[in-house]
């Protein structure tokens, strides 16, 4: 989104201090604990509304409820879900999303 900077919100507040110094003369600066985080992060195959569709289902909405909620049709909510399903290599809706919780991904 633009962002220079990313501090963890636990780190010391002299981190917080070197992340300003950082971007105030034009660099960019990530803290060495969110590094393992952002690289995760990265690997994820899953667009944003992927993952509406997915958090939606895994509190349980069902195909209506998510299309209803997001403005969707069904046959699109289907359409992500079998997206999400492949690009997760999972066998089914249930399995996606045990998969993306276990990568962190919900």
């Amino acid at each position: 989104a633009g962002a220079l900077g990313y501090v963890d919100k636990e780190g010391a507040p002299e981190r917080l201090v070197a992340a300003i110094r950082q971007v105030a003369v034009g660099k960019r600066f990530v803290d060495d604990s969110l590094g393992f985080g952002f690289l995760k992060a990265a690997e994820m195959p899953l667009t944003r509304r992927e993952l509406s569709v997915l958090s939606l289902a895994a509190e349980g909405a069902s195909v209506a409820e998510i299309a209803g909620s997001l403005h969707l049709s069904h046959g699109t909510v289907r359409n992500y879900m079998a997206a999400i399903t492949r690009k997760t290599g999972a066998r089914n809706r249930i399995d996606a999303i045990r998969i993306s919780q276990g990568e962190g991904w919900l």
